[in-house]
């Protein structure tokens, strides 16, 4: 018999990740619909005999579908889950934290020749499907985790701050789904990164077998020493292998090697993908230069902590453009830590008003610029003084696009034209 042979689902959600859900569990035996929200209004699904509810990652717990699904007891899941369902007999890993996500996946695909599956785009369960021996490394956000019951052979979590709380209700909401990671795992590893507050640690329940990693001294896991990267005191790689630059990208190496080895990566695995991973798309790639200083898009970089580690790889002084929509950030944590190179700040979007009054509140002296648009923006940052333009919005960027790779773009399109100009005022003074 098949998976979920017999079983009736509805999927709450018509994306990429519920048209995912929905080929997933008929391929394996199962019946689904779809149904989506109408006009921004629940849809209630007519017939009520369902065995579970497949719910998209976007959908706030809050919504009707919720409170449906409770009063006729039928079971809510994710598509995550449907994914590790059919990928019960191939290794998995899951990788989940704040921030390093995305980059910590990708060094762990290329290290184990696994595929790189879930909040990167692509859907677990549709990578379940393909048949491969190959490992399944699946990102996974906050909203994908919160009440899932997977149990990955490797759980990492990267680090954890203040982030989504807008969604999830609570900062203890957030940092219990990320945890739920590995709340159903008996056995396996979870691989922690250094930076995860005691108080979140203090709430996590697992069975699996605890591995860390430190760049400050040995410990029972990955850890730096003597420009060595070494995994349960045996060394792997020299430091100065790795591509990716910035301290966080250090740790990041550590929590990938950390994952490779639980699953008996060889050391020249390792070294190669080190040695050959390229800085994510839109994660402080710099665009180029204009107006007499460097440009560098970090529109990924969407909490205050990735803007600091954005910050962190500048040189020189910086304009830092950030904004956008808020997640019930505390902007005064970025201005308490942010570096002195920063001379000037432009706060563009549904944020600015809240960005320019913290900012006035903890450093006065900093000159802050607001405007309304991303274009507004650049063209602020274009007449400061500063040698370079960082953008790192320490926000989400649905005031004004679909995502962060769009806004991006369309960073990368503005200082295009900045170029365009300075090659016209050139060409003119010639």
């Amino acid at each position: 018999m098949k998976i979920f042979g017999g079983k009736r689902f509805f999927i709450y959600g018509g994306g990429v990740s519920g048209k995912a859900a929905y080929k997933a569990i008929k391929k394996h035996g199962g019946t689904a619909k779809i149904y989506s929200d109408s006009d921004g209004k629940f849809v209630e699904p007519p017939d009520k005999k369902y065995d579970g509810a497949v719910i998209s990652p976007g959908i706030r717990p809050t919504h009707p579908v919720y409170e449906y699904c409770a009063r006729r007891a039928v079971r809510t899941l994710s598509e995550v889950e449907i994914g590790f369902t059919i990928a019960e007999d191939r290794r998995t890993v899951g990788v989940t934290g704040t921030n390093g996500k995305t980059t910590v996946t990708r060094l762990i695909a290329e290290m184990t020749d696994g595929t790189a599956c879930g909040n990167i785009g692509y859907p677990v369960s549709a990578a379940a499907l393909k048949k491969s021996a190959a490992p399944l490394v699946c990102e996974l956000s906050s909203f994908q985790l919160r009440g899932a019951c997977i149990s990955p052979g490797v759980a990492v979590i990267t680090n954890m701050a203040s982030d989504h709380v807008d969604w999830h209700g609570s900062i203890e909401d957030y940092f219990d789904s990320k945890l739920n990671i590995a709340a159903n795992m008996h056995g396996g590893f979870l691989v922690l990164g250094e930076d995860i507050p005691i108080g979140a640690l203090e709430r996590l329940k697992t069975d699996a077998q605890i591995v860390r990693c430190s760049t400050d001294g040995v410990c029972d896991g990955a850890y730096v020493n003597d420009g060595y990267f070494y995994f349960m005191n045996s060394r792997v790689c020299p430091v100065d292998y790795l591509r990716l630059q910035g301290e966080h990208n250090v740790k990041n190496a550590l929590c990938a090697i950390a994952a490779a080895k639980c699953i008996g990566t060889e050391n020249s695995k390792i070294l190669d993908a080190l040695s050959s991973t390229a800085p994510s798309p839109h994660r402080a790639e710099t665009v180029g230069e204009a107006c007499g200083k460097l440009w560098i898009d970090d529109s990924k970089g969407t909490n205050v902590s990735a803007c600091l580690a954005a910050v962190k790889l500048t040189t020189g002084t910086v304009c830092l453009i950030a904004g956008g929509r808020g997640k019930d950030t505390d902007f005064s944590e970025l201005f308490r830590a942010l570096d002195e190179r920063v001379v000037e700040v432009v706060a563009m979007g549904e944020t600015a008003q809240n960005i320019r009054d913290s900012a006035c509140a903890a450093l006065p002296e900093l000159k802050v610029t607001v405007v309304n648009a991303l274009a507004d923006a650049v063209r602020a940052a274009a007449r400061s003084d500063a040698d370079t333009v960082l953008l790192s919005p320490a926000c989400a960027s649905f005031d004004e696009f679909k995502n962060y790779a769009e806004r991006g773009e369309r960073f990368k399109a503005e200082v295009a034209l900045l170029k365009k100009q300075d090659n016209r005022a050139l060409e003119r003074r010639k």
